[in-house]
């Protein structure tokens, strides 16, 4: 969960607190999107947000479109429905802007929202948005691309271009650890190399992922690490024993976090990852494009509604 500060946006918070305006974007095409849209307009009513519009947006490509429109007439909360791909898609529009973004976590593992603390069901998400503070948070760049949770290399890259909808929908996160599996069988390891400032670190693997917070998928990935402390975690899988990476993969599915002595972890702000054979990456979600890469962090690049633990909202 993120660390409040006594204090923090007291201004912010008094005005959304008061009048609480709020325009709803949902991805229908997330795993829950299309079922609770109206239930959350419904729940959004109860607890006293007012919500002047709402979007139930079928294509997952018109999202940014819809909520870049709504940034740009300064609303001050737009609530955005769906996963960590939607979240992540639309992210840049929100970063370093007085726009205020309220998260219904709507997806199939919902990782940036679990990092956050925000609760996974209906309403227990909607009173953080109707009673809870505003806060900046940190968000990650790829290049120049903001993301809001997970940078994946290797497998798990090749496991998000092999998933698809349907077995998400039907299998919710134990898709991701299945179809891990399943590719291991023929994945074959690289060689890495992460520069970060004086430090060059190389080694063989099947998978780096590199996280803006305290998740990869369901799974705690780091103690202590959370979506405002100024950093990025790395973490490596030091080996090509495919029966060590399997392993990992089981504690995946089984939510165990990840103490195996193969796994090494770095904290930084910025490191740069080549990869050879050159490796697809993956941000949260969305292959979007090849090593090598550098990777950075925009420090509290984003104001987003999380739980206060004295309004009751967790």
């Amino acid at each position: 969960m993120i660390k409040t500060q006594p204090g923090i946006k007291k201004s912010l918070d008094h005005t959304i607190n008061k009048d609480r305006p709020a325009i709803l974007i949902v991805n229908t095409r997330s795993r829950r999107g299309q079922r609770f849209f109206f239930a959350a307009l419904d729940e959004l009513a109860r607890q006293g947000v007012s919500v002047v519009a709402s979007y139930p947006v079928r294509y997952p490509e018109r999202l940014p479109e819809v909520v870049q429109e709504a940034v740009k007439h300064k609303q001050y909360l737009i609530i955005v429905g769906g996963g960590d791909g939607t979240i992540s898609s639309v992210v840049k529009f929100f970063a370093h802007s007085e726009a205020v973004l309220g998260i219904l976590p709507l997806g199939t593992v919902n990782s940036f929202a679990r990092t956050l603390g925000i609760p996974l069901n209906l309403k227990g998400a909607i009173q953080v948005i109707a009673r809870g503070k505003a806060v900046d948070v940190d968000l990650g760049r790829v290049g120049d691309i903001y993301f809001s949770n997970i940078v994946a290399v290797g497998l798990a890259a090749k496991v998000a271009g092999n998933i698809t909808s349907r077995l998400k929908l039907y299998t919710g996160a134990l898709a991701y650890g299945l179809m891990g599996i399943k590719i291991l069988l023929s994945h074959r390891s690289f060689d890495c190399t992460l520069t970060m400032h004086d430090e060059v670190v190389k080694f063989n693997t099947h998978q780096v992922v590199i996280a803006n917070g305290g998740y990869f998928g369901v799974t705690p990935i780091a103690q202590n690490a959370t979506a405002d402390d100024r950093e990025i975690i790395i973490m490596v899988m030091d080996t090509t024993s495919r029966w060590q990476t399997l392993k990992l993969w089981i504690a995946f599915l089984l939510r165990r976090s990840f103490s195996f002595s193969q796994i090494r972890f770095f904290r930084t702000k910025e490191v740069i990852l080549e990869a050879e054979p050159p490796q697809y990456v993956e941000v949260d979600g969305e292959i979007i494009t090849k090593t090598p890469v550098r990777v950075s962090l925009a420090p509290g690049a984003i104001k987003v509604l999380v739980p206060c633990a004295d309004a009751g909202a967790i």
